[in-house]
Order: structure tokens, then sequence, then C-alpha cells
């Protein structure tokens, strides 16, 4: 099928754009195994924003979007995303949300610092949702990292790095997952730690090869020594 035809091009991961939690992924993960494909899973935009009534957006306490996260993520995990109480090998990362500096507000890169403020905001909540469903559900074994995956604009309403694609978007949040009362939000886990051990960043981008050294690497590699980071979409 597809993911055979994948990776006889010479593909060793496929990325996928959200999922529907009531339906059971175990199958699809399985047939990626054995063609030898990782898998970087993600939420769907659903709980963030699209969700009538009740979204993480619109809900009372907008932008904690723990109640919103937790019980799809608890789905994913009983449906596919775990074999006994370990996560299917496939998996290698799980995507909290896509983009989210253009949705979450969709002035978070471009209105005032609030809007940085609440986008971080919604991801260590929505972080700190899987990390209680994981808790729940008891899952041990090796653990899969999380990553947002962020578009390549400037964030001018970011703290840092504004005159850098991408990488004010991952100080904010930095900054956030270790100083989660500055965002008005009290974890139920120790995302901190949760983060330093398995946050990956990433990015998507249509700028040439070229762009990426000086407009973004020299600048992460100093930042972020210690943290991963990948491209999620290159066009």
């Amino acid at each position: 099928g597809d993911l055979r035809i994948m990776r006889s091009l010479g593909a060793n991961l496929v990325r996928l754009y959200g999922n529907d939690p009531r339906r059971h992924h175990g199958r699809f993960l399985d047939e990626a195994q054995a063609q030898g494909l990782q898998v970087a899973v993600g939420m769907s935009d659903w709980p963030y924003y699209q969700q009538v009534p009740g979204s993480c957006l619109k809900a009372a306490d907008a932008f904690n979007c723990f109640p919103q996260v937790r019980p799809l993520y608890l789905d994913n995990l009983r449906k596919g995303f775990l074999r006994g109480n370990e996560y299917h090998p496939a998996i290698r990362v799980v995507n909290v949300l896509n983009e989210p500096d253009l949705k979450m507000p969709p002035t978070a890169t471009t209105g005032g610092s609030e809007g940085a403020v609440l986008m971080a905001r919604s991801l260590i909540s929505a972080f700190d949702a899987m990390l209680d469903a994981e808790r729940f559900l008891e899952v041990t074994g090796t653990l899969v990292n999380f990553t947002a995956t962020f578009s390549y604009a400037v964030c001018m309403a970011c703290e840092k790095f504004r005159g850098s694609p991408a990488l004010g978007q991952m100080a904010q949040l930095d900054d956030a997952m270790h100083h989660p009362e500055r965002y008005g939000y009290t974890p139920k886990n120790d995302i901190t730690t949760a983060y330093k051990k398995r946050w990956m960043h990433s990015f998507n981008t249509q700028n040439p090869a070229t762009d990426l050294q000086h407009q973004f690497l020299d600048f992460y590699n100093q930042a972020f020594p210690a943290t991963p980071v990948y491209i999620g979409e290159y066009h």
C-alpha cells in the first residue's frame, strides 16, 4: 500500500495531521512498523478552536486546554497509541498542535504581547493534559517525545527573537514551560521536567535551505543547544 511505496522511496517517518480519537489507530501503526517507518502523530485542531460549543478558544477559562485535550488523548492512548501500558513502538513524536501561533489566537504573532502569552498557555495546559492521561493509564516503558510545530512567522508579539522566524514562539513556550505561573496556569503534573526530557522543537517552512542556517539554526543552537529540532513541513 501507500506506506510500502513511501518506504521504497526512502522515507523513514510519516507525519500525520490530527486524527479521530473515536477510531482505532493500531492497524495503521502496526503496518508502519512492519514497513520500517516511524510515525509523527498529532492532535487535531478540534478541541482547540473547532469544537462547538466548548472549544478551548471559546471556553469560560479560555486558553486552558486541559479539559478539552485530556479526554481525547485518553481515547487516542486507548485506541492504538498504546500496546498494553507502553507506547506503540512506531510512534516517534506527538504533536500537541500544528501552527498554534496562527490559531491560538490567530493574532499570537502579530498582535499585542497578550496573544503570545495565551498561545503559550494553551500549549502548556494541553501538554499537561497529555501527561495526565499517561499518568491515569499508568503508561510505562519508552516514552515518546512531544512537540508543537510552529509556523516560520516572525513573532513580533513575543518577548525574544522578534527578528527571527519561529524562534520567538519557541522561546515564549520555553519560558511558559519553566514558569507556568506567569501564564496563569497551575499544572497538575511536572511539565517542566517532562519538557526538559521529552520535548522536541519543530517548525514548518517553505524557505530555501540557504535561508535556514543564518535565519534560524545559528540562533537556535545558541538558545537551545540540548533540544532537538526538526522541520515538520518543507514545501
